[in-house]
């Protein structure tokens, strides 16, 4: 990109509309965008491209091959946040370049997470129905950044298993791989003997026919399994995320895909005939104990792991509204908690006949509410953002400041709009009951996919300080944005 077209694009997003003391404090560059058809960068299941530990933000993406354009290196960057310099200078990168990623799928993400124990980065990458991508930097990085140099030769090699659970028939557990999503573990979630501090989930299986599990990671020992938690019965789960509340439960909600026979077909890397018009239903299951049970809405105990008894379609209770196929629904757009232990979902719908950005949530007393999210006129938005979903339009994120005074529920969307990289964020809060939405920060462009954020950063109980970042692609380039919430 041309640096006057940069810094003209850079001063869109800066000057976007705002509201409620929110504004953009900073704007950084990461690197060029590889020009695949699919995007690799920046997917609503990317847990998480950004996330911060120990003062530094980190982030993962993918960068073109310097002489091959149609070869993609795992990039990773940090950036120290305090006395930060403002601009790429900040940030500090490698590429991977003994990787080469060479499908253009829009699956193959990297998803990246940090044991704060041992301080080792651990990223998940390029899968797709194919045998585990993992690889795990050596200690300290993240407890010591300042005393480590930032180098590629801080990764060991290329594992199509998880260290510690060589005993593991691979061809069974780490093979048809794909959606890794890491998440750390906070202490009010720690057992008796809790000593893992992260959380590896993916699926094992193709799209209709795939199964959901769970590993935990020890500091300086290893990873163990937790066991396979959600399976598919001709069908697979899609989670909109999996999140803990502040009494430390294991919170997931999801949305199935039931199988159709492609046996026989070319079937494209994004869908093929199991597409999102077979998913149906959203649905909620909770663990108290890091994932070994699980209980359903009304605290009945549904899966144990350690009986080898996961959650199925027909596990009691987890149905919380009944989506028919064909009913709009999308796979794994967005799901948060806040600090009251409130659940919030986004996803769509069309059930109605027009496909509508629905916001459903679980009160304290784990009654559920499900909204559409408010039309013009009733919703002031430039960009009519909430007059755009589609069927399968870019997906967007919820956010819950858990400094806000006013117990504020965040909707980052992006337009879906023909062409249009537009990006709204909208508000609502406690004590609208949800139903106050208000368009307080919009901008005309710099949205080209789905937005991510840190929510790390964003926690000033895990450490972080409190700035909302977004991972976005803008034109060509990765960038992210850090906004100041103020008083939102």
């Amino acid at each position: 990109m041309r640096l006057d077209k940069l810094i003209s694009t850079l001063a869109v997003l800066l000057h976007g509309a705002h509201a409620a003391g929110i504004r953009v404090a900073d704007v950084t560059t990461l690197g060029n965008d590889p020009r695949t058809v699919n995007r690799l960068n920046g997917e609503s299941f990317q847990q998480d491209a950004l996330t911060t530990f120990n003062g530094y933000q980190y982030a993962a993406f993918y960068v073109n091959d310097a002489s091959n354009a149609s070869v993609r290196h795992p990039s990773l960057a940090r950036r120290a946040l305090k006395g930060q310099t403002s601009g790429a200078a900040a940030w500090e990168l490698f590429s991977l370049t003994d990787y080469n990623q060479t499908e253009d799928d829009g699956h193959d993400i990297i998803s990246l997470g940090i044991s704060r124990g041992d301080g080792t980065l651990h990223i998940g990458f390029d899968q797709h129905d194919n045998n585990l991508n993992y690889r795990i930097s050596k200690a300290g990085v993240a407890t010591d950044p300042t005393g480590t140099e930032w180098s590629p030769s801080l990764f060991g090699p290329l594992l199509d298993h998880l260290p510690g659970l060589e005993s593991l028939d691979k061809s069974v557990y780490f093979v048809n791989v794909t959606y890794p999503r890491f998440l750390s573990i906070p202490t009010s979630a720690h057992g008796p003997a809790g000593i893992a501090d992260l959380i590896l989930e993916l699926r094992v299986g193709r799209s209709g026919l795939g199964d959901d599990w769970l590993y935990k990671y020890a500091p300086n020992k290893g990873w163990e399994q937790i066991g396979k938690y959600l399976e598919g019965v001709n069908n697979n789960a899609y989670i909109n995320g999996i999140d803990f509340d502040s009494q430390g439960n294991l919170c997931t909600t999801w949305t199935y895909r039931d199988y159709v026979n492609d046996t026989g077909q070319d079937v494209a890397v994004q869908a093929g005939p199991n597409g999102p018009e077979n998913n149906h239903d959203m649905n909620f299951a909770f663990s108290t104990d890091l994932g070994t049970t699980w209980l359903n809405n009304w605290n009945q105990t549904i899966a144990d792991m350690e009986a080898q008894e996961p959650i199925i379609p027909v596990s009691a209770g987890i149905t919380i509204f009944g989506i028919p196929k064909y009913g709009g629904i999308l796979n794994q757009e967005a799901q948060t908690v806040d600090r009251e232990g409130r659940i919030h979902v986004l996803n769509r719908e069309n059930t109605t006949g027009t496909e509508r950005w629905y916001h459903y949530w679980r009160s304290t007393t784990a009654r559920w509410t499900r909204t559409a999210l408010p039309l013009a006129p009733e919703l002031q938005s430039v960009n009519n953002v909430t007059g755009t979903p589609t069927v399968i339009g870019k997906r967007g994120k919820l956010v819950t400041p858990p400094q806000s005074p006013h117990g504020s529920l965040l909707a980052i969307l992006p337009s879906n709009a023909p062409n249009s990289s537009a990006i709204s964020i909208l508000r609502s809060t406690a004590a609208g009951h949800f139903r106050d939405w208000e368009a307080v920060w919009e901008a005309p462009s710099g949205c080209g996919w789905e937005p991510l954020f840190d929510r790390y950063r964003l926690d000033t109980s895990a450490g972080g300080d409190g700035i909302l970042s977004l991972f976005l692609i803008n034109g060509t380039v990765v960038q992210v944005v850090d906004f100041d919430l103020g008083d939102v």
